[in-house]
Formats: structure tokens, C-alpha cells, sequence
């Protein structure tokens, strides 16, 4: 395995688990309002979200050029950058979390990029 397929696993296994662990983190401190459907449909988003990136990352790390590995690392890393731009609208009184989100979509594209040019 190259450095570049290193750094791929590495960042959708690390991604996918944060995503896991910090919606588990307010669901348990009951932290997230699941009375409100559109917080269930961003929630389910969210777990689809970490399922396809720890898929990636993993397959990245079984065969890193494979053609299902590289669609399954698109496919996580397209979901966390539409995450990344779709979330902010729920923050809106967290500025913190708004400028993290846009700190993830832009490292998550650079990511993306650094893939395909290392193809």
C-alpha cells in the first residue's frame, strides 16, 4: 500500500467513527431531539454516513485500488461532505461547530481530490 492509501483508510475509518461516536455521545446525554422527524431523517443520514466511510476505509485498506473500494470511498466521503454543508443550518447559534463543519468539508475535498489524483 502507497502513503496516499494510508492516508484515505485512515481519514474515512477516523471520520466514520467520530461520526458514530459523537451522535451516540448526545443520544445517550439525550442531547438530540428525536420527537422531530427531520432530526430522525438527519440522524439516519448521519449513520449511513459513518457505515459507508468505515466500509471505505476498510476496503482501502483490503485492496485500495479495487473498483468497489474506490465507489464505496466516493460514496463516504460524498455523504460527509454533504453532511458537512447540510449541518451548519442546524447550528445556527453554535459558531464553533458551523466553522468546524466547513474546516471538515474542505479537509474532506482535499481528501477526495488527493484520491483521484493518486490513482
Amino acid at each position: 500500500m502507497e502513503r496516499c492509501d494510508w492516508i484515505v483508510g485512515l481519514y474515512c475509518i477516523g471520520c466514520g467513527a467520530g461520526l458514530v461516536v459523537y451522535w451516540t455521545a448526545l443520544l445517550a446525554a439525550r442531547k438530540v431531539q428525536l420527537d422531530q422527524a427531520v432530526m430522525r431523517y438527519h440522524l439516519g443520514a448521519e449513520f449511513t454516513a459513518a457505515a459507508a466511510l468505515l466500509a471505505g476505509g476498510i476496503a482501502t485498506f483490503v485492496s485500495a485500488r479495487a473498483p468497489g473500494t474506490l465507489v464505496t470511498v466516493g460514496l463516504g466521503l460524498g455523504l460527509l461532505a454533504y453532511a458537512a454543508i447540510q449541518s451548519p443550518a442546524l447550528y445556527p447559534e453554535q459558531r464553533q461547530i458551523r466553522v468546524g463543519l466547513w474546516f471538515l468539508l474542505a479537509l474532506t475535498l482535499a481528501v477526495f481530490v488527493y484520491r483521484v489524483a493518486t490513482l
